[in-house]
């Protein structure tokens, strides 16, 4: 059947008629047997019933790429027809209306934000704010990743919704990591800190260590004043199972 079949009888003058320009038109079904992203659309105030299936326009494709953004049922869209056949339409975008609005309002008239929403209600923002542009990427759990372009605080934010986060400051060359809970390093073959200073916060009363660095301290040395080594520390700390803790000062 084809959709010249399925024309209201008060438009049976259209039939047979090519039907230039574009329309409006509703998407009823968008699980594609084929899987080649098409969709059945319903143009009430031409068609009765649904179309059959319709190629949809994208940003870009080919063979295993491009962009996959399938229109919802029950969504609005625009429809063109090929040379004006009726039989060959096309989707060619998607329609905001009074009911179905978009996820940004413009407000204040300066377009600044440019922004993908998906259903389940994650983004993806473009935010061209003069000197404070960045580029945010949230969950609807609110987990969040920024990469703040802001003059003067270029910064690289991964945030959790506990308020876990990892922040990259390029303007002081810092990288802070601040957890609620344990922070867990592990690696198979070694952990390498290479640093002019390793220190620990005021809160930190006790670290570990294991028998490898006991070894290291207790047999370090130090060059004096006339480049002499000194003898390695009169203090040794012993060794225990598994690990030795170090009381902060000790």
């Amino acid at each position: 059947m084809s959709i010249l079949d399925t024309i209201r009888e008060d438009d049976r003058e259209v039939k047979g008629e090519p039907v230039y320009g574009v329309v409006p038109a509703v998407v009823t079904n968008n699980k594609d047997p084929e899987g080649w992203g098409r969709v059945k659309i319903e143009i009430p105030w031409l068609i009765e019933g649904e179309t059959g299936w319709v190629q949809v326009v994208t940003l870009m494709s080919g063979s295993q790429r491009g962009s996959f953004f399938l229109p919802e049922v029950g969504d609005n869209v625009l429809v063109a027809f090929e040379h004006g056949d009726i039989n060959s339409p096309y989707v060619i975008g998607s329609l905001w209306n009074g009911k179905d609005k978009p996820p940004e309002t413009n407000k204040d008239g300066q377009n600044n934000i440019r922004k993908f929403k998906s259903r389940s209600g994650h983004e993806f923002v473009f935010d061209d704010t003069d000197q404070k542009e960045k580029v945010e990427i949230k969950t609807n759990a609110k987990h969040k990743i920024i990469l703040d372009d802001a003059r003067g605080k270029e910064k690289i934010e991964i945030r959790d919704k506990a308020g876990n986060e990892i922040v990259v400051k390029s303007q002081d060359n810092s990288i802070t990591i601040k957890c609620s809970g344990k922070v867990t390093i592990s690696a198979q073959e070694e952990v390498i800190i290479d640093s002019g200073a390793i220190k620990l916060g005021k809160s930190a009363e006790k670290t570990l260590v294991n028998d490898s660095f006991i070894d290291l301290f207790n047999q370090h040395t130090h060059k004096g004043n006339k480049g002499v080594s000194t003898s390695p520390p009169e203090k040794k700390v012993e060794k225990k199972p598994n690990c030795t803790r170090i009381t902060k000062g000790e």
